[in-house]
């Protein structure tokens, strides 16, 4: 089936391309910090011509967007019933891998302020999974979201230059360049009244509801400035390197042959002490050639510089100094650590409520193409039953098995009665399969001392002798 758009699709379409468009240089500029490709605008005049092109490498604008990420993890989903809904929706969590997704989602989301993640109905019968995730980052995708409602109204995934997906509640169009205009070659049935598209933001505010990149100006400046002082360091230690001395008093023929050549003056080094004096023509005194080594540079300026940029780094990025390669006079106790991981700690847990809503949403976009909700009735009880479903994600303050230990075991004596439930034992730092494996073991425990004291109590209530009738006959008076 191949259709022209109408007029509503190829405006959404039009606008929606036209935004990847203006903002792909800005996104690209933030991709190539982040790979470390970008070169320095501006150098300066204290490097010298040969050295402009040494290239130095500086990886903290990865270390300001994987940082705080890496510490959001996602380990499924929770309820305070145990219904049909979570297990379905952990089955559903590992097969079409949301969790794996999700990851790349929040990284392009940090490093772009925003990603999207869209959903299509996969071909059972050709080994693929219920629902089908891509991941674009904002140069390759794009969404429009009603700012009454903040629910997404149209989204755009580019394929390729010649092949779009659009989005559009309850249908995903297939588009296809046809020379200069597009066309539709597909039509995808999904979600009644849902565009089958998630977008995940970083840090959004009511100004910027797309959110902010961790990859800043700020941060780019700082990056720039830091690469600047290491090459002034890499310049300072070539002249430091090679050999810095003068020879006062040495008359020109010293450096020439009888020929008139001139003599390298490495070369002529190891004659400096067989050059001899002269009388100076203007006093009448004579004059001994004398070799002087010359002061190096010091390198405290730098150094003093470099910290001086990490920590307007860090007061930008929240990244603790001692992450950033910068050498401590003193290395720092336990008290100062958490303390410097304080505000990295609050930002995470700050994005953690934000992205509990984003996973539900992907939660519901997936439960309801896996289940097939065709009918508004059906996508309504879907919607009730994800309320009552909450994300459960990892402590961003990492914390040690000892400590996370003890923990536990304060919990556990202020509520004694929750001793073998789940709660207790996340409480502890359990995975959520060393937990499942706990709590499989706990029932297995307790059945088999129900089925002990029952033989127990059987045993200790059948006597040790059995009766015997009496040989002796009771004569009747």
């Amino acid at each position: 089936m191949i259709r022209s758009l109408t007029d509503t699709e190829a405006e959404l379409h039009g606008k929606m391309q036209a935004e990847i468009e203006s903002r792909y240089r800005r996104n690209k500029l933030k991709l190539d910090y982040y790979d470390m490709k970008h070169r320095l605008d501006f150098i300066g005049f204290s490097i010298p011509d040969d050295m402009k092109e040494l290239e130095s490498v500086l990886g903290w604008a990865e270390k300001a967007t994987r940082t705080p990420v890496d510490r959001i993890n996602r380990v499924g989903f929770t309820s305070a019933n145990k219904d049909g809904i979570i297990q379905q929706l952990n089955e559903l969590d590992d097969e079409v891998r949301l969790e794996y997704f999700e990851a790349f989602a929040r990284l392009a989301a940090a490093m772009m302020s925003c990603s999207f993640m869209f959903f299509s109905k996969g071909d059972t019968s050709k080994a693929e999974p219920p629902v089908v995730i891509s991941v674009r980052d904002a140069t390759a995708g794009t969404a429009q979201v009603c700012s009454r409602t903040g629910r997404t109204t149209a989204a755009l995934e580019v394929i390729n230059r010649d092949n779009h997906l659009l989005y559009l509640p309850g249908l995903t169009l297939n588009l296809e360049r046809a020379g200069m205009r597009w066309v539709v070659t597909d039509e995808y049935k999904t979600i009644p009244h849902r565009v089958a598209c998630t977008v995940y933001r970083w840090r959004p505010e009511l100004r910027r509801p797309f959110g902010y990149s961790r990859i800043s100006r700020a941060v780019m400046g700082h990056i720039d400035r830091a690469c600047r002082t290491i090459l002034r360091q890499e310049v300072n230690a070539e002249f430091y390197s090679s050999p810095r001395g003068v020879l006062l008093d040495a008359h020109r023929g010293a450096f020439f042959t009888n020929k008139g050549e001139r003599i390298d003056p490495l070369r002529a080094i190891g004659a400096i002490w067989g050059v001899p004096g002269k009388r100076d023509n203007e006093t009448g005194d004579w004059k001994v050639p004398k070799f002087e080594q010359l002061a190096q540079a010091n390198f405290q300026p730098h150094t003093e510089m470099m910290k001086s940029i990490a920590m307007n780094f860090h007061a930008e990025t929240d990244i603790p100094l001692g992450q950033l390669g910068v050498v401590q006079d003193n290395p720092s106790s336990a008290d100062a650590i958490r303390a410097a991981e304080h505000g990295l700690i609050a930002l995470c847990r700050k994005e953690i409520r934000q992205f509990t809503y984003t996973s539900k949403d992907a939660a519901l976009n997936v439960l309801a193409l896996a289940e097939e909700a065709t009918t508004e009735g059906e996508l309504t009880s879907l919607v009730k039953e994800i309320a009552k479903v909450r994300p459960k994600f990892g402590n961003p303050a990492t914390p040690t098995p000892s400590s996370q230990a003890d923990s536990g075991s304060k919990f556990v004596g202020s509520f004694p009665d929750l001793q073998d439930s789940e709660l207790a034992l996340e409480q502890y730092g359990l995975e959520p399969d060393d937990v499942e494996r706990a709590l499989a073991h706990i029932k297995t425990k307790r059945s088999t001392s129900v089925l002990q004291a029952a033989l127990d109590s059987a045993a200790t209530s059948r006597p040790l002798w059995p009766r015997r009738r009496s040989s002796c006959t009771r004569w009747r008076s």
